[in-house]
Order: C-alpha cells, then structure tokens, then sequence
C-alpha cells in the first residue's frame, strides 16, 4: 500500500514538472520579439541625403534626383558591348511621404560648426529585379543630378556601385567604392551625397519712434547694431543696408560687416534697411539713451508675435535681446522668411520746463546763499576784532 502511494505522488510529482516546463515554454513563445524577416543584402544598393542649412532655415521644397548609369565591366572603364541591366533612379523629396524607403529625416551632428541644422535620410537602388546578361563585375556610376531649389549648392560627389554577378547571373555581392578623379577608390560604408541650402532674401528692419507732447521729431536717437554670421557665412562679410524716412524714401546707402558692431543715427520715422540678407543670420540690436525718453521695443522674428520689452527708468541700454530674453531657442533670434522687424519708441509726455523753481534750481540757490552767509559772517567777526 505504501509503494503504490509513493508511486502515484512520484507519477504526480512528473506530470507537474512536465506542466510546468510546458507552461513556462508557451509564456516564452507568447512574450518573445517575432523573428526579424530576413533581408537579402544583395538586392539594394543604400545611399545617403543630408541637407545642412543655417539654424531658423525651414526644409526646402522640391526634389532631389540620384542616378546609376553604367560605367565599366569587369575593372575595365568600359562596357565591352555587353547591355547593362537598367537600374531605375531615385527620386527623393524633402517630404517625409514621398514613397521612397525609408521616409524618415533624422537629425545628425554636422562637421562643420555649431549653428548648422543638419539632417540625412537613407534610400535605396532596387537591384532584386535586375536581369544580367552575363557573370562578371558590373561598375555603375551614382551621382545626384543637379537640383532648382534656389539656394541650394550641391557636393560634387560621385560613386561606383559594384556589383559581382555570379555564373547564375544573380548578384552575389553589393559595393560602394569612392571615385574622384576619374580613380575607382576604396570601399566605403554609404554614398554621402551632401547639400548646403543657404537661401537669401531676408529682410530686417531697425526703426525709431518718437512720440509724446514734449517729444522732438527732429532729434536723432543713437543705436547700433551687429550681426552674426552663420557658418555658412565668412566672418566680416560686407553687407548693404539703407537708411530711409517715414515716406518710405531713401535717405543713402550704409556699408556693416558680419560680427562687427556698427553705429547709425534715426529721429522719428526713419529706418535702417536690409532686402537680402542669408536667412538664419542673428542679429542683436541696442540703443544707448541719455535723455528723459522713456524707451520701449518690439521684436518681430519670421512673422511672428512680437516681443515686447518697456526699458526701466534706471535701464538705459535697451537692446533687442532684452525682448527675446523670453526666449531660449537659437532659431528664435535670426532672421525668418516674413517679416524681421526691431521696433524702438521713444516717449516724453511733455516737455520739460525751464525756470527758477525746478528742485535742481533751488538746491543751487541754497548752496549759494549759504555760502554768501559765510562770507558775511567772517567779514563782520574780522571787523568787530578790529575795532
């Protein structure tokens, strides 16, 4: 009686064990990452976009357009008379939904300095479809075609894609090699093909106001004003404003360089210019006050809702960055496609009057008349001592 009880609690003891085991292999399978679909690296042939653009410069509109024409067989730079399977071109837009895989604009760390926004995207040459008429190593040439997008400067890159075609005239290897020169160069990971959008036209505006009842129109109120060249922009570039009057008309040209302060003049209604400048440049403008103007300014970046900034009676350096002082992002301080503006108001509500009974008049009468008491007083105690 006590074996067979030991053998049913052993007979039990296994079949949980199996349940167990069982159960734990069937939570794995239920929890497990399904298995990655496997891609044939010899079916495509992967490039590489990137668009480097000033800090503030929106995407371009339009395309771009990569072509893979064929160049050599079998190391020699000619096709021998044997017919090159067609590979189609990529045609790649700076929308994210053009079709073309994979649609992504990621953000990169450019090379070059800081203030550059930088993106790349990845596409692909279709090569599964192709049909080879031979084995052997077949060279194409990849270049970008030149692009219409004002603004728009793009790298002279070129590459050859290798392709080894084996005895069953399927691809058995996919290269990228460097060429410059007309030279055939190393292998290389991606083909890099690199744009540099600097678009101009951007305009920007300094502007002095002057208001109030004691105010003076005619009076010229000091300013300056700097800007910042960006890194695609040489430092002390020269740039070319204009100074103009309330009736929008021109009053001369002035001449300002990139990362130098430059001082102007403006009573009420004028103006300091600029129709083209390289949109991202920043900019900082200040006024230096001395009088019993109160100051006020308004910033307005690409259109947007102004900055306002009222200057302290104790502040007399009033400067743009005091109205953007709310704001912390780079792209927020350079100049956009709309409108750039920098609007100063200088207001005296009235004038102020002269005469012997200001508080400025009567302390000097004071120190006057306390003085002349003094004199008094030593001539009387010297004659008294006289006598």
């Amino acid at each position: 009686m006590i074996k067979a009880m030991k053998r049913v609690r052993a007979r039990a003891t296994l079949v949980l064990s199996l349940a167990l085991v069982l159960g734990l292999a069937a939570a794995n399978l239920a929890v497990a990452e399904p298995a990655p679909i496997p891609i044939d690296p010899n079916t495509y042939a992967e490039i590489t976009k990137v668009i480097e653009r000033p800090m503030g410069v929106p995407m371009p509109d339009g395309g771009f357009n990569f072509s893979a024409t064929p160049r050599g067989l079998d190391g020699a730079a000619t096709t021998g008379g044997v017919t090159f399977p067609v590979i189609e071109s990529l045609v790649m837009s700076a929308d994210e939904n053009d079709g073309i895989y994979p649609d992504v604009w990621a953000a990169t760390v450019p090379e070059a300095e800081w203030g550059i926004r930088s993106v790349e995207r990845p596409a692909r040459f279709q090569l599964g479809d192709l049909e080879f008429p031979q084995a052997g190593v077949f060279d194409y040439l990849v270049e970008t075609q030149p692009t219409d997008i004002a603004g728009m400067t793009d790298a002279p890159a070129q590459y050859i894609l290798r392709l080894n075609v084996g005895a069953d005239r399927q691809i058995n290897n996919v290269a990228l090699h460097s060429f410059t020169g007309g030279n055939i160069g190393g292998e290389v990971d991606t083909a890099r093909f690199v744009s540099v959008y600097t678009p101009g036209g951007g305009t920007l505006s300094v502007t002095n106001n002057v208001i109030g009842d004691g105010a003076d129109t005619s009076k010229e109120f000091d300013f300056r004003i700097r800007l910042t060249s960006t890194s695609f922009v040489d430092e002390r570039t020269p740039v070319e404003g204009r100074i103009t009057n309330e009736a929008g008309s021109s009053l001369g040209s002035q001449t300002l360089y990139y990362d130098r302060w430059f001082s102007f003049s403006l009573s009420h209604g004028m103006s300091l210019e600029f129709s083209d400048l390289p949109l991202g440049t920043a900019f900082m403008v200040e006024e230096r006050m001395e009088t019993d103007y109160s100051a006020s300014v308004s910033v307005v970046i690409n259109g947007g809702v102004p900055w306002e900034f009222n200057a302290a009676a104790t502040d007399r350096k009033l400067s743009s960055e005091a109205a953007l002082g709310q704001s912390f992002l780079v792209e927020n301080r350079v100049v956009g496609a709309a409108d750039n503006t920098v609007t100063f108001t200088n207001y005296l509500p009235e004038a102020t009057e002269a005469g012997w009974f200001n508080l400025a008049d009567m302390l000097w009468l004071i120190i006057i008349g306390g003085i002349f008491l003094v004199v008094v007083v030593i001539i009387i105690v010297i004659r008294r001592r006289q006598v």
